[in-house]
């Protein structure tokens, strides 16, 4: 089983430098703002959005974390990157997602630690835990 991810000063301040990084449009972050599935309230986070071909997605690596739960019960979020903010819709994504999903890991070297796969996992590796990754397609709303 994973790690689960613990929230630490030092975690926060890595999570601030990259909000930092998403808001001036720098590495490959942005910022969700999604709508608190419980609250209603308006929630911020920063995400690493990976494409494939002309189609964005959005992968959770620490499973189903508040912005998955946000996405699942109010699909319509907003997606910042620099000055860039587009209104999208978050489709969540079933079947076949290990590709992506290995892709993402090789990428985001800050988020394997809490993947639960090995350093050099297979997509086969992927494709054994599928319920652990959450995936949404990003699309816009106009």
């Amino acid at each position: 089983m994973a790690k689960p991810y613990e929230m630490t000063t030092a975690k926060r301040v890595v999570s601030s430098l990259m909000a930092v990084a998403a808001r001036m449009g720098l590495g490959n972050f942005a910022v969700l703002t999604t709508t608190g599935h419980k609250s209603g309230t308006r929630r911020a986070v920063t995400v690493a959005p990976i494409r494939e071909g002309d189609v964005e997605y959005l992968v959770s690596p620490y499973g189903d974390s508040a912005w998955v739960r946000n996405a699942r019960a109010h699909p319509e979020a907003s997606l910042r990157r620099g000055r860039e903010e587009r209104r999208v819709r978050l489709v969540e994504v079933t079947g076949h997602k290990a590709a992506l999903v290995k892709r993402y890991h090789e990428r985001e070297a800050f988020a394997r630690q809490f993947m639960d796969v090995p350093g050099d996992a297979t997509e086969a590796d992927f494709a054994a835990v599928p319920e652990r990754f959450p995936i949404f397609r990003v699309d816009h709303s106009g």
